[in-house]
Formats: C-alpha cells, structure tokens, sequence
C-alpha cells in the first residue's frame, strides 16, 4: 500500500510545500496530489504559475515521488497545450494524469500507450461500464490506475456500500485502486473555497485520520491519500503508522488502569479462528495470567455497549485472563471487569476483525 499527500500550490508559498513534501518523503509517503483546475483564467498569469507548479512537482519527483496532477480541458486550453501532446506533464514534473471528467473511452485506452510512460488515473466514483468500456478498447492496463474522487462539500461523500461496489467492480478488473483521508486537525487547503474536508468517504470527514485509513485498507484501497494540506506532523505520523494486517484501536478509560490491564496495550492481539458474532475474544492472555489474581470489580449484572473492553476475571474460572471486545451491546455479570471503551472513531473497525484477525490497543499519552 502507497500512501500519498495532497498539494495545493497556489493557496501556499513555495517554503511550505517544499518542507512539507520532504516531511512526507522521509516518512515514506509515495505519491503526490495536485490540481491544476484553479490555474488562472487569464493566460500570462497561468504561464507563471505552471512556473511554479513546475518547480514543486519536479521537486517531489526527484525525490522517487509518484506526481499525478487533476486537469481538464478548459485549463489546457488556458496555457495552450494540446491535450495530444503529453511532454508537456512530462516536464511539469508528473509520472501520471488524472481525468477530471469521462472522455469517451476511446481516448483513455490511447493515453494509456503514451510514449513517456504516463499513468492514466480514472475517477473511481463511477460505478458504470465506463472503466469496462476502457478495458475492452485493449487499454494498456499497466498505466491504467483509479482514484476516488474527495467532496469538499458535507454530507456529499460516497456511502460505504456503494464505495465497496466501485471497489468489487475495479478490482474484479485487475485495477489499482486509491482512494482520500481528511486530515481534521491539519489545514483545510484543497482545490475550492468551500471545504468541509476532504474525505472520499461521507463517514470518515470528522474521523480521526488514523481510523479512516485503516477501514480503506481493510475496503481493499491500494493507495491512501491525505486530502487536505497541510495534514500535521502527528496525523502524517500516524497514518504512515498503517499495518494491514494488525488493526489499532484506540481507546480509552475512566479510570486508572491495572498493570495488569496496561499489559494489553500496544502489544499484538487476536481474535479466536472460530469467531463470535457479538464479541472479540482474545484468548492467549489465559495461559499468562493463569496464576495472576484478578478481582471482580462489580456484583451486579448490567449491559455494556459495543466497544466496551473486558477482562474475565477469577470468577469465570478457567476463562480468567480473557480479553474480550463487544461487538454489540451485550450483558455482563460479575465474571467480567470493564477495563475501557474503544474509541467512537474507531468503533467500525471492530467489523473487521475475525477468525484469527490481529489488532492491539493503544491509549493516547
């Protein structure tokens, strides 16, 4: 999985991209994000600053950076370039275009064969018979790749079931599919005025960016790409922190917990091979704390919501020792401890993790 950042040239100086792509870079980010649909309408002023952009996309792409950069026709036409003529991005400093917009299908599968290697990105918000249209006019699928679409506006981003359906449709293809995060406690530069973030999924604008990368990679997404400039220093740690096959969950408690219960966190975990449907059962911890003594810390029977954490303790036997995560709301008696709570950004992760699924626990500091 590639992880990507977004840039926005004409919102920022040259300082703060500069540093900003160098940042990514050493933490292993891969690909850049730009757009050239807020270039100037007036022609000498769109001459200077396509300078600009050239200097930056050069820049990330001397560094080993994949550069795709958002166009349409009214904006080729604004600095006189021929849309038949690809050296043009070639010395702007990008390895590949993105279409805004559906041509016909037939000028997709052409672009695919340009001579300078170019990838051909596609939106990836059409579930149609666009992409199969492509692939059928014997496109060079090696340069044909898709992205997502971001939506700036609230309450406009793509449902989940119907983001999974786009997926099936471009995987069942053999396609490489990307896909955006919002940084919400980064800047909220991105290509208009308006912008209420900028996430591909409707579900994950106000999420901790750690939370929507991970259930993208869990989707299938093969490239994540941080939206919004500038994401801070912790968010672009955290998502380069991603491991598809270990799930982090966040989590926290009202209480101070046990050493016993801190033993838990930041370690690797898993759910049992044969999978319950209303818990997560981590049960390894059994055989460790088999001679530990682990108080009840409660007499009555109560129900606990989705998310809560347990811990069985001595009053469930052979069982004591059990971490165990609800998946739904479930009742509880004295044989379990409430040990804390998963995150409410996070608690949809919970779906993915089953028969044998590995996750840990972390708190924050």
């Amino acid at each position: 999985m590639a992880l990507g950042i977004s840039i926005y040239p004409l919102l920022s100086s040259k300082e703060e991209n500069l540093e900003y792509i160098k940042k990514a870079r050493d933490l292993g980010y891969e690909r850049i994000f730009t757009s050239m649909l807020e270039v100037n309408s007036n022609k000498d002023k769109a001459l200077e600053q396509v300078s600009y952009y050239r200097e930056l996309l050069n820049y990330a792409r001397d560094l080993g950076m994949k550069v795709f950069i958002d166009i349409n026709p009214q904006v080729l036409k604004n600095i006189d370039v021929d849309p038949s003529d690809l050296s043009f991005f070639v010395d702007l400093g990008c390895t590949g275009i993105r279409l805004d917009g559906v041509f016909n299908g037939i000028y997709e599968s052409m672009m695919t064969y340009n001579e300078y290697g170019l990838e051909i990105e596609i939106n990836g918000s059409f579930n149609s018979a666009y992409v199969n249209n492509i692939i059928d006019l014997r496109c060079n699928k090696e340069k044909l790749v898709v992205c997502h679409n971001f939506y700036p506006e609230e309450y406009t981003g793509l449902p989940k079931d119907y983001f999974v359906s786009c997926m099936e449709r471009h995987k069942e293809l053999g396609l490489k599919v990307a896909a955006f995060v919002n940084a919400t406690k980064g800047g909220m530069q991105g290509p208009w005025p308006a912008n209420d973030g900028l996430p591909t999924l409707e579900k994950h604008r106000n999420r901790d960016i750690l939370a929507q990368a991970q259930e993208l990679a869990a989707l299938g997404v093969d490239d994540i790409i941080i939206g919004n400039a500038f994401a801070t220093d912790e968010e672009l740690e955290a998502l380069a922190s991603v491991n598809l096959s270990v799930l982090k969950l966040k989590m926290h408690s009202d209480r101070e917990l046990t050493e016993i219960e801190k033993g838990f966190l930041n370690k690797q975990l898993a759910d049992r091979r044969e999978s319950s449907e209303q818990i997560i059962r981590h049960s390894y911890s059994r055989v460790d704390l088999k001679g530990t003594e682990i108080k009840s810390d409660r007499d009555e029977t109560i129900v606990v919501k989705k998310g809560t954490v347990l811990l069985n303790n001595d009053k469930y036997l052979n069982y004591k020792g059990e971490l165990i995560i609800a998946k739904q709301d479930i009742r509880i008696d004295n044989r379990r401890n409430i040990v804390g709570y998963i995150d409410e950004d996070y608690l949809d992760l919970l779906d993915y993790i089953f028969m044998g699924k590995k996750f840990s626990l972390f708190m924050d500091k």
